[in-house]
This record gives C-alpha cells, structure tokens and sequence, in this order.
C-alpha cells in the first residue's frame, strides 16, 4: 500500500508539472502620478479575458508582475527565458506604459520604454523573438503580446451598446478555437507608433483595453454554432477596432489599433498585418489627433517625438490661426502664431477672458480651413492652419 501511495503520489506530481499552463505577464508601468493607478485598471481589464480563457482551456493560469525596479527589458528576457513552458502552454505578456518611436522607422508598434531603455526603448519584435526561441524548441503554442500604450484624455460619457448573441453554450467552444487554433505569435497594439491613444476619462478605462474586453464578450456569445467558423484573432481585431471607432463619433480625434500575426503552421511562418492608413490622404484626421496629442501630453520626451512628426506636415514657415471658444463665449479676433510657437505653447493653461478663471487644458482643437503648398507633388505641405480651441465645459 505504501508503495502504491508513493507511485500515485510520483504520478500526480509529474502530471502537474507537464500540466498546460496560460502564463501571464504583466510588465506595467505603475508608478507614473498620471498613469499608475490607470494601468492597474488595464491590468484588471485584462484579467477579465484571461480568467475566462483560464476557464475554457482547462489551464492553470500563473500571473507575475514586473514593475518598479524589475520594469527592465533585462528582466523581462529573464523571466520569459526562465518560464518552464511546453509546447501546448501559452504565454500572454501585457504591457502598458509609455510608446517610444520603433528601432524599424516602418515598424508598425511603439517601443516600450522601460527603466534601462529610457529614450530608446524596447523593440516589440525583440518581445516577439524571445518568445519564438522558445516555440521553435517545442516550448511554447501560442504567444499574445498586448501593447497599451500610455493615453491621452478625452471626455466622452458615451457607452458602446453591445451587439451580443443570445446564447452563453459555445463559450468553451469560442475560448479553444481562439487559443488553441491559433499557433505563432500574435502582437495586438493600442495605436500606431506616433499616433495617440486614448482614454475615457469619465470612467477612467483606456479605450484599447476596455475595447477588447467588450469583444471578447462579443465573441463569446454567437448568434449560432455557424459562427465559430470565423472565431480567430483577426475577428477579435475588427470587433475591438469597431468598438473603439464608436467612442469618438464626431470628435477630431482617432485611434488605429494594430494587429500582426507570425503562425506557426506546417513549420512555416507567415505574416499577415492590419494596413496601414493612408495618412496622406486624410491629413485633417491625423495632424488634428497629433495636435490633440500635443496639447494633452506633459512628457517631454514624447512631445518632442509628436512634435517632429508634426513637422512633417507642415512648411517650414508655415503659420497656425487659432480661434479659442471658453464655453459660450469666444473671442473675437483669431490669433496667429507660427507653426513651431504654436507647437511649444499648445500644451499651456490659458485664462478665460470673461471670468478669468485659468484652464490647465483645452478640452479638443478641431481643424477648420487649411492651405497647402504643392510644389511637392508627391505630399502638399501644409503653409497655414486654422484651428478652433475649445475650453472649458465643452458637452462631449
């Protein structure tokens, strides 16, 4: 008997090392005063898809946390190197914090920056190989990389209304055919490198995360078994950007989320990529979410960034016309500024000239009329710029 109770005990032990297991980590920058308790909402967000997907696949899920003074890409490498995986586990590695501009300037994902990578910040597809090192020594099935990059503000007390199926049965079914049917590694990033992202400052959620949140929730209730056929990452994609989209209705600010998928079928890899927009061709969508940026952002260093990109757009001797509106009351004469003064003041409080209180923010700038030079025909180049600044108790 004692021996038999040895042998069970030497086999249970053995089936819980080789058991499956769904890593989660998250790398999340805390102790920023502007941020930090903002990415603890992520992180709570985020757990809502994960103990679901712990519950459909059956796995053990384990949660490590790096942050304050293991917020490094040294140890980053360190703990996913380390991790004891097999080839059906799944690792999942959130980050949220701050977006440098990417090593690869067509690189489709901000770099992180981390406290040893302060202004260069760390490579996303660096993230993506050491986790393809160990899928390829039949260590690993699936790795998901989750980029929420640090957001601006906007105010909107709108909710997205759900589109849900009715029945909760396939739930099992949606959580396997999305972790289990996809294997490589999957990259998922909030907005494109330079472009910002954004939160709901009503109910303190950044829109990227909580918009995934509310498609996973799509996903897992179908309208009928005919959909699962069409459950993947790219589907959990286009419901998050749709989600996403509805949140800025009229408002002169976007957010393209991205997606990247390297599979690992049949021994080979393959890419498939969300397009890029053509910001040539809608230049008021995105210089007008870079200046949005720009007037909410207080770091430095990212400023700087929004500002070179900025300058692209513009002619070196180009000028900006600003109407500024304080609530109901405007004032009567536009003021202009050149294009780099404008540039560095943007972010200032201003005093409203009828009650004198002084506004720490504009609330949005919506672009009005622009003229550009042509004499490039492949990009006309923007020579002046007017723009309406909204202050104060703007309904929105």
């Amino acid at each position: 008997m004692k021996y038999l109770l040895t042998l069970f005990g030497a086999l249970f032990i053995t089936l819980s090392l080789h058991a499956q297991k769904l890593h989660v980590l998250f790398v999340v920058e805390n102790e920023d005063p502007n941020f930090g308790l903002l990415q603890l909402r992520s992180e709570a967000d985020m757990l809502q898809i994960l103990e679901i997907a712990e519950w459909g696949l059956g796995y053990k899920m384990e949660v490590m946390h790096l942050t304050k003074q293991k917020f490094t890409a040294t140890d980053l490498q360190q703990t996913i190197d380390s991790l004891p995986t097999g080839a059906k586990d799944i690792i999942v590695v959130y980050y949220a914090g701050f977006g440098l501009p990417p090593t690869n300037k067509k690189g489709f994902f901000a770099n992180w920056k981390l406290r040893d990578a302060p202004t260069k910040g760390l490579s996303v597809d660096e993230v993506a190989g050491w986790l393809e090192t160990k899928q390829k020594a039949q260590k690993l099935h699936l790795g998901l990389i989750v980029s929420e990059y640090s957001a601006q503000s906007i105010h909107s007390s709108q909710r997205v209304i759900d589109t849900l199926g009715t029945s909760i049965v396939y739930r099992q079914q949606v959580v396997q055919k999305l972790f289990l049917g996809q294997c490589g590694i999957v990259k998922m990033g909030s907005s494109r490198p330079y472009e910002p992202s954004w939160v709901n400052k009503n109910h303190s959620a950044p829109l990227f995360t909580e918009s995934l949140v509310r498609a996973f929730e799509r996903m897992l209730m179908p309208v009928d078994s005919s959909a699962l056929r069409h459950v993947s990452f790219g589907q959990f994609h286009a419901y998050a950007s749709s989600y996403l989209n509805r949140y800025f209705n009229d408002l002169p600010i976007s957010q393209t989320p991205i997606l990247e998928i390297k599979s690992c079928k049949d021994s080979t890899y393959s890419t498939t990529i969300e397009a890029r927009p053509n910001s040539v061709a809608a230049p008021i969508k995105v210089v007008g979410g870079l200046l949005n940026s720009l007037a909410q952002n207080k770091d430095t260093l990212q400023r700087h960034q929004i500002k070179q990109q900025l300058a692209d757009y513009f002619t070196p001797d180009a000028t900006v016309r600003v109407f500024r509106l304080y609530g109901i009351n405007r004032i009567p004469k536009p003021k202009e500024y050149t294009v780099e003064t404008y540039f560095n003041m943007i972010h200032l409080p201003s005093k409203n000239p009828g009650t004198q209180e002084v506004i720490p923010n504009m609330m949005y700038l919506y672009i009005g009329k622009i003229e550009t030079d042509n004499t490039d025909s492949k990009r006309p180049l923007i020579k002046q710029l007017s723009v309406s600044e909204m202050w104060g108790n703007v309904s929105h």
